[in-house]
């Protein structure tokens, strides 16, 4: 799935228009995300609760705490065959059903031009379990139109597998057939350690009241077991698989710029931007985004947006590793069923309407709320594969649909 998670998610692109911000007391903030793939033979579907909490006892400390889950359900095809293989991949594709659950909390001493948070978070699921820490430094200037954040992020993460030892050679590693056993003393389980760190530095600058523009650097590293530890893939004509094999270090950078103009005429904002992404396994990704949102009412506004995304193939990409040299042997060091390191394209188009209402002292929203607002949004995500098969069959699950709804009240 291209949603993916980013270690850290600091630095929200700020509004072109000066606000004035009032510190509340509370906010709580619930929403709930459904992703959908309508796949006839590999369905996925993801549900995502949500809430958060954010408490500001003073005006310079501010406390958060949050939950998420991944409400998981599906069928995924266990290999990836190569066109000289006989194995029919789709008659093997298998159920499975996962919860995520990520509890974190954190806290922020805030000034006038300064601010510094740190957060922990743990994460658990039948599989996987995750310890990651995040800190965040900003400072604006010049009058406030000029903001710098500097971000680390660092994750313990475990995940487990079955039980070969590093000695095995990675062509007679097998993968699991359930997460049943896991993190137990089982001897056909492993557990493996996957080192996360991650970096970002972002540097915002209103230029007029009007516009406003945000360059954003970021970078991570990756050490440990990289792999799907269910996915096998078929390394030789007669059939033969293995558990997936990727190099165990890989380095990724990426370089983003958006900028954000408002139109007074119209009553509309403007807003584009452009990445550009590069890691060790020779993966380059472009991805491009226009949006466009509009004030229908003073407290109704819609969005529109729509992103395109292009990337070329990890260097030891290959839809076939049953070929090649020796014929009764892998082709290669490593091989993948990963459609996420092969070339590809996807773009997304949809939209969301956020209603707002702004109480005060003295006169709140159903007599305790200072401000409420919900927000329902809606994604349609088509993704083209240009090599990647199931043993020489197109796959079909390259339709995603993504709904939101999200409600935040200020107390």
């Amino acid at each position: 799935m291209q949603l993916s998670r980013l270690v850290l998610r600091a630095l929200a692109f700020a509004s072109a228009l000066p606000a004035t911000a009032a510190a509340q007391v509370v906010d709580l903030t619930p929403r709930a995300t459904v992703f959908v793939e309508p796949s006839s033979t590999s369905k996925l579907t993801v549900i995502n609760p949500d809430v958060g909490l954010t408490v500001t006892p003073t005006d310079w400390l501010e406390l958060t705490a949050h939950y998420e889950a991944d409400i998981v359900s599906g069928a995924t095809e266990s290999l990836k065959g190569g066109r000289l293989s006989p194995v029919d991949v789709v008659s093997s594709a298998t159920a499975f059903k996962d919860t995520r659950h990520v509890f974190s909390g954190g806290v922020g001493l805030v000034r006038e031009s300064t601010r510094l948070t740190a957060s922990y978070s743990h994460g658990t699921e039948s599989d996987y379990r995750s310890h990651s820490f995040a800190v965040t430094a900003g400072t604006t200037f010049l009058q406030k139109n000029t903001e710098l954040t500097l971000a680390y992020g660092r994750g313990f993460d475990q995940v487990c597998t079955t039980g070969y030892l590093p000695s095995d050679s990675p062509s007679v590693r097998v993968p699991l057939d359930s997460s049943e056993g896991c993190f137990t003393s089982a001897e056909n389980r492993a557990t493996r350690d996957i080192d996360l760190d991650s970096f970002q530095a972002g540097w915002t600058q209103t230029w007029t009241p009007t516009f406003a523009t945000q360059l954003v650097l970021s970078g991570s590293l990756q050490h440990g077991f990289l792999e799907n530890p269910y996915r096998a893939v078929v390394i030789a004509p007669a059939g033969d698989q293995a558990l997936e094999n990727h190099p165990d270090n890989r380095a990724r950078s990426a370089i983003a710029l958006r900028a954000k103009y408002y139109v007074r005429g119209i009553q509309t904002a403007f807003s584009g931007g452009a990445r550009v992404y590069r890691d060790t396994w020779d993966i380059v990704g472009q991805t491009y985004e226009l949006e466009a949102e509009r004030y229908m009412r003073p407290d109704l506004r819609l969005l529109v947006r729509g992103r395109y995304y292009t990337q070329t193939e990890a260097l030891f990409w290959s839809d076939d590793y049953t070929g090649g040299e020796p014929q009764d042997g892998p082709r290669g060091q490593y091989w993948s069923g990963d459609r996420e390191l092969s070339p590809l394209w996807s773009y997304l188009v949809g939209g969301r309407i956020v209603f707002r209402r702004e109480g005060r002292p003295g006169k709140r929203i159903a007599h305790v709320m200072l401000g409420f607002e919900t927000s329902i949004s809606f994604d349609l995500m088509k993704t083209a594969l240009q090599e990647f098969t199931w043993g020489g069959k197109d796959a079909d699950d390259t339709l995603a649909l993504i709904g939101s709804i999200g409600v935040k009240g200020e107390f």
